[in-house]
């Protein structure tokens, strides 16, 4: 078999079923092989940097290893922005690029380019990946394919990037099965020095408090986190990234936390006497800048990274472990040893009532700002099915959507979190549509919406169950929102008046062959007409241009020097002791 062959098995091993990218003459050999020796579908996506945002979010869907494809140069250098989300929010991706033969490539010589469209891609992405190379060696070939899956896979996950010449690429090779590459994992369990310190602050503690974060992904993990609350009755906030890892209509979901997080979570987070964190680098927009309130708390980070122990918090415990494995380990322990549960009935009541004082839509109201954009994502919760799969893009909607949505045990919420770079929406959908094989929601704006509109005919084409809102007040409205706040409402390439324009999505959708429909706050029965579209499963592929007509805004909102449990809008009186009790 040929090098691309032989590629395409080993990804076939690893159960891989798509792969998403754009053909071009530096990858056609690889492409043929899919086409001729694989049971991979190729995934055409029109610009490769949607390609490389499918492969992250089917990443972080499924776990396993997504897959995108680009041709040398421009292919491979639009796919940068997909693979920087994909390594800052540990998503386990193969990037193939192509590049020109190896007698065309420059090496070490002097000059900027040699063949055509030839690009040093793997020097580009090498501060952005775990892992990047050029397979220039037909000897190395075996070896080095293995090891970048086992790379992108094992350990705290991530991207990697496989560099192959064309030439390489059609190049005869001998399958051995011997490979001599070394790859590390960490296949401990907790030790009993750990389980006993945390059990020993646990049972000294009378505010304990579970933060999940993005390295708490995956459906095992959900299960052991549920069973490790109840059985402690430990109430739980999630991080933006762990939002679906735990079920938010749970008896012990305290709250999304953060700079943008329910009033309720981050008041929980600020008072609670021993922090938890799993899968969380507690970084400032999820603690914020001023961290008085977790200077004295007992704090135990559980991480599969060495490299988060962050030094700002005095009293805090580093647990170096998969969090699947710290998890499972201590339930063990807590069944084996019939531990000891503190009942916390007067802590989880104080988190119930402020969650009903302070419930997401009191805060637009609070604000004294107008809340339809809040009504119509409530409506959409409201009526989500029971194994709805929601991804957002980046702005405000992705925001609402955080301190709104109710994601229940069946549901999943997929975003981006370290990069978070408009047009993830649309592309995200796609490949969680093809892996589920479920109706999928993307909420997404009209800013992120244009970055990757092109994907529409993707949808189209393949007739995808796929249900697009979009949050449309005609400008970006994040950043609009911090120059009302900052620079003295000097709006500037931000709405139409200032050089940010908004076309008809409608007559977009209807290009594409998508229906469509708009709703604005003054559309007859608006709230019936979300449900009917949430209820009727023909109408799919649909586009839903909710148009707002005012400028829109987000609250809570922690600003840069205040602790994370004094957001706006501040509060007064009642609400104020209520919040400081």
């Amino acid at each position: 078999m040929i090098v691309s062959e032989f590629l395409i098995q080993k990804l076939e091993e690893q159960g891989v079923e798509y792969a998403y990218g754009c053909i071009g003459g530096s990858v056609t050999y690889l492409i043929d092989s899919l086409y001729t020796k694989s049971k991979i579908k190729f995934i055409h996506s029109y610009n490769e940097q949607a390609a490389a945002y499918s492969a992250s979010a089917s990443a972080k869907y499924t776990g396993r290893l997504g897959v995108a494809i680009a041709t040398s140069g421009p292919g491979a250098t639009n796919m940068v922005t997909g693979i920087a989300d994909a390594y800052f929010d540990s998503a386990p991706v193969l990037f193939i690029t192509g590049q020109v033969n190896t007698y065309d490539f420059k090496y070490n010589r002097p000059i900027r380019q040699c063949g055509f469209q030839e690009t040093d891609i793997v020097s580009i992405t090498k501060p952005i990946t775990k892992y990047s190379t050029l397979l220039d060696k037909i000897e190395n070939v075996e070896e080095e394919i293995t090891k970048v899956i086992r790379i992108a896979t094992t350990g705290r996950k991530g991207p990697v990037v496989l560099d192959i010449p064309l030439n390489i690429q059609r190049t005869q090779i001998n399958h051995t099965g011997m490979v001599t590459a070394q790859f590390y994992d960490n296949n401990t369990l907790l030790s009993r020095e750990d389980i006993n310190l945390v059990v020993k602050l646990y049972d000294s503690s009378k505010k304990p408090l579970l933060l999940l974060g993005g390295g708490c992904r995956g459906g095992d993990i959900k299960s052991e986190v549920v069973k490790f609350s109840e059985r402690l009755n430990i109430p739980v906030v999630v991080s933006l990234l762990g939002k679906d890892c735990f079920p938010n209509d749970h008896r012990l979901y305290a709250g999304f936390i953060g700079s943008y997080g329910n009033r309720f979570g981050n008041l929980a987070l600020a008072k609670c006497d021993l922090l938890i964190a799993l899968g969380s680098r507690l970084d400032s927009r999820q603690v914020g800048n001023e961290i008085s309130p977790f200077t004295e708390k007992e704090i135990i980070q559980v991480d599969i990274d060495p490299d988060y122990t962050d030094t700002r918090f005095k009293r805090k415990t580093n647990i170096i472990i998969d969090v699947y494995k710290f998890l499972y380990s201590l339930n063990n322990y807590i069944e084996e040893k019939k531990i000891k549960v503190n009942e916390n009935v007067n802590w989880i009541d104080s988190i119930k009532c402020w969650e009903k004082t302070f419930h997401p839509l009191s805060e637009i109201n609070r604000s004294n700002n107008k809340n339809f954009h809040y009504l119509v994502l409530d409506e959409i919760s409201r009526n989500l099915q029971s194994d709805d799969i929601i991804c957002t893009d980046i702005g405000q909607n992705q925001m609402i959507a955080a301190q709104v949505l109710n994601i229940s045990q069946s549901r999943r919420f997929i975003t981006s979190g370290g990069m978070a770079p408009m047009g993830f929406g649309v592309p995200a959908g796609i490949a969680i549509a093809l892996d589920s094989k479920k109706r999928t929601i993307v909420i997404t704006g009209d800013g992120g919406l244009q970055m990757n509109i092109q994907e529409l005919n993707t949808i189209n084409f393949l007739g995808l169950p796929i249900v697009i809102f979009v949050f449309n007040n005609k400008s970006l409205g994040m950043i609009k929102q911090f120059q009302y706040l900052y620079f003295n409402s000097r709006y500037y390439d931000t709405d139409k008046d200032s050089g940010y324009n908004v076309p008809d999505f409608l007559k977009i959708a209807q290009a594409y062959g998508i229906k469509s429909v708009r709703i604005t706050e003054k559309t007859p029965a608006w709230r019936r007409k979300i449900r009917e579209i949430l209820m009727n499963e023909k109408d799919q592929p649909l586009l839903v241009d909710i148009d707002f007509n005012y400028q829109t805004f987000i609250y809570p909102k922690l600003e840069y020097d205040k602790p994370i449990h004094k957001i706006d809008p501040q509060l007064r009186g009642k609400e104020k002791d209520l919040a400081e009790g």
